[in-house]
């Protein structure tokens, strides 16, 4: 019964995270008069989209 006389035989497994997220997903860009003829709440979405990228992504 040797075998079993340790239960550490196995190393752990170490992760490694990568995040992608600021190669994945870029600011949103409008042209022209886009935001003129945009619902206000999208023009406001897409500021708010493009200002969490800016603080995590910008370099």
């Amino acid at each position: 019964m040797t075998a079993c006389a340790s239960q550490n035989t196995t190393q752990p497994i170490k992760y490694v995270y990568i995040d992608n997220s600021c190669t994945a997903f870029r600011p949103i860009i409008t042209h022209g008069k886009d935001p003129d003829v945009m619902d206000a709440r999208t023009v406001k979405a897409i500021n708010t989209h493009n200002d969490t990228w800016d603080k995590l992504c910008a370099k």
